[in-house]
């Protein structure tokens, strides 16, 4: 068991986590989630030891093995070759490193050569199986895993599913792939950025959850709502008998001696209206306080829709990229207006490849592709391709064509405030970038969004925006997915997998995700 007692951490004047006390367990599947900044990725580093809290306590049982993952391999890491950063953790000689997890590369179809290839040098879904390789092969008691679907096919997913569902560990989990929580666990710790501290869901789904904190937030607001309307019937008394009592007050004035009795009642009169409003002030001043909840501006996204291209979007024929040991193609392939294609399979497949020859960002070594007419494309890359020195602003201008005021307003509807677009892009959190790439898309036109694996690092308000955007976004949309609640959600028309080169239609994502499940 891990317990933080009164756990606090600043960084600067920047307050983090405040007075948490929260214990994990072995043997317990449990999700951590809240907004990105929020300090899910603080919290798992404090309980794996590697920041310590300002105040407060972290105890771990004597001989209990913690391992922590983060969301990306550490820049450290990078020039290292896989099979260097897999040896190093499984406490071997690189070279004994193939024989001893040959079965499990082969699974996740990683191959060989890779392992002696830079951490650098690999796509994003290459890193993330490496990173699954390294917690296949733990053998810890609690596993802190950051964001450990993200880039995973859909392979990966399954696999890394069955192993945890199959495990007597514990296992603290922050992710945003909504099937994948759903599936593994079995209770929520939330965190507040309001309060910098922790809300605990015990016994609890990710769909229950997602409910109770509905009801919860419904709850608030009808509370804060009857405190304000209970609050305004006090002034609006106090104001009406206040008023009232200087109305008699100001009565006529009397001119003859027996009206002395009318003016005694009339001052009598004054007074007690006087001391009821007194009362009510007491009374008032005695209604307990209830704080107006905290409810974060929505995120605004809306993809800015141009005019619609002929019905021919793409036409592939006899489409092929080779280089080295990779072949892709050859493609025959139809795109039309209004189609919404997914496409799945394995990293490494030729996926992003496929995406790169629709963008022109690669041309074909033989047959050609045509691009249809009025064809504007919204582009999402998988990768970082941003000059890391750049600031945020100065990133943003060169993207789009619009004013820098224009710029600010679109930035900051993305939670991007003053001081933050004067940070570099390489301080940016993966969440954060990937908030930026949406931001700069959203600022052009377009009726083609070509996506390649647009969830990754989004937390759950941002994924739900974007569902809701694509949704009803008219346009042709291409999209390289292994979400498989946003798939579900935005009305795919077509699915294909593309596995060693070669395009397959799918009838949907479930004819792929049969393959991996295990035998019952």
């Amino acid at each position: 068991m891990i317990t933080l007692r009164n756990v606090s951490k600043k960084f600067g004047e920047q307050i983090v986590l405040k007075n948490i006390n929260l214990s994990v367990f072995e043997h317990e599947f449990i999700a951590l989630v809240g907004r990105n900044g929020s300090g899910k990725s603080t919290l798992l580093k404090i309980m794996a030891g590697i920041l310590g809290p300002d105040e407060g306590s972290v105890d771990i049982f004597s001989d209990l093995k913690v391992a922590y993952f983060p969301q990306e391999i550490p820049q450290k890491d990078q020039k290292k070759t896989a099979k260097e950063l897999i040896a190093s953790a499984m406490c071997s000689e690189p070279e004994k490193v193939y024989g001893k997890i040959a079965d499990l590369l082969g699974k996740l179809k990683l191959s060989k050569e890779k392992l002696d290839c830079r951490i650098e040098t690999l796509s994003g879904g290459e890193k993330s199986k490496v990173m699954l390789t390294l917690i296949l092969k733990s053998s810890a008691d609690i596993f802190l895993l950051d964001e450990p679907t993200n880039n995973l096919d859909l392979q990966g997913l399954v696999i890394l599913e069955n192993f945890i569902m199959s495990s007597s560990a514990g296992f603290l989990i922050v992710s945003h792939d909504r099937k994948f929580l759903e599936r593994i666990v079995v209770g929520i710790i939330e965190m507040n950025e309001e309060t910098h501290n922790v809300e605990i869901y015990s016994s609890c789904t990710y769909s229950k959850y997602l409910k109770e904190r509905k009801r919860k937030e419904e709850q608030e607001l009808a509370a804060y709502q009857d405190y304000i309307d209970e609050k305004r019937k006090f002034e609006t008394s106090i104001r009406e008998r206040k008023q009232e009592a200087q109305r008699i007050q100001k009565g006529p004035k009397v001119k003859r001696d027996h009206d002395k009795y009318v003016v005694g009642f009339k001052k009598d009169r004054s007074k007690k209206i006087a001391s009821q409003a007194s009362s009510l002030e007491k009374r008032l001043d005695r209604l307990e306080s209830v704080q107006k909840p905290k409810f974060h501006l929505p995120l605004n996204l809306e993809f800015r829709f141009l005019e619609r291209s002929g019905d021919i979007v793409f036409r592939l024929e006899g489409t092929e990229v080779k280089n080295d040991n990779f072949h892709l193609g050859p493609i025959n392939l139809e795109i039309d207006y209004g189609n919404r294609i997914a496409i799945l399979g394995p990293n490494g497949g030729g996926k992003s490849t496929f995406l790169q020859i629709l963008m022109g960002m690669r041309q074909p070594d033989s047959g050609f592709i045509h691009h249809g007419s009025r064809v504007k494309i919204g582009y999402l890359p998988q990768e970082n391709i941003f000059e890391q020195k750049h600031s945020v602003l100065k990133h943003f201008l060169e993207q789009a064509d619009i004013s820098e005021t224009n710029t600010r307003r679109i930035l900051n509807r993305f939670g991007f405030s003053a001081d933050d677009v004067k940070r570099t892009v390489e301080q940016l959190s993966p969440g954060e970038r990937s908030r930026l790439i949406l931001a700069t898309l959203m600022a052009k036109e377009t009726n083609c969004l070509i996506l390649d694996e647009p969830s990754n690092h989004l937390d759950p308000e941002a994924l739900d925006r974007l569902e809701t955007a694509l949704k009803d976004f008219p346009g042709i949309i291409i999209m390289v997915s292994h979400d498989r609640y946003l798939i579900d959600q935005i009305g795919i028309t077509k699915t294909y997998l593309m596995e060693n080169g070669k395009l397959i239609p799918l009838k949907d994502y479930h004819d792929y995700e049969n393959l991996f499940l295990p035998e019952k």
